[in-house]
């Protein structure tokens, strides 16, 4: 158990080196195309990553998934990945990286708010502070200049 706590850590630690860097590699390309453009590049680069890993490792257990956790993961992939990168890739190109992806990291704030609400988790003390350095963090970014 010990041990599947330190391997979700690092790779929560090594999804946010992930994103961090393709913030930074996003404003450098979108200095030279439009944001759809670099979007739509973006998309298809990441499918077929994903599709080839994902085959690749689990072709068994994608197979056997329900007709409705598809239609799941469709909604989920629609709602993240085209408009949630659109509105990104935007927000970079106006702001920065410095602003934008701090901004873009106020995630699990609406995940924490979406898991008590939908999802029936329960709100601890140590997710209440969590919430608190997360607005903190967001109203010291956004006061700069």
């Amino acid at each position: 158990m010990a041990s599947d706590s330190f391997l979700g850590v690092l790779f929560g630690l090594s999804a946010a080196l992930g994103f961090g860097s393709s913030a930074v590699l996003a404003r450098l390309s979108l200095q030279h195309m439009r944001t759809s453009t670099g979007v739509l590049i973006s998309l298809v680069v990441g499918t077929v990553i994903t599709l080839a890993l994902a085959f690749s490792f689990h072709t068994r257990e994608i197979l056997s998934l329900s007709g409705i956790a598809f239609v799941w993961f469709l909604l989920a992939g629609l709602i993240n990945f085209p408009l949630g990168r659109l509105l990104n890739f935007t927000g970079v190109g106006m702001v920065g990286v410095s602003r934008a992806s701090p901004i873009v990291g106020a995630s699990p704030l609406f995940a924490t708010i979406l898991a008590v609400t939908v999802g029936g988790e329960t709100v601890t003390v140590t997710l209440m502070i969590g919430i608190v350095a997360i607005i903190g963090g967001l109203a010291l970014v956004l006061s700069q200049r």
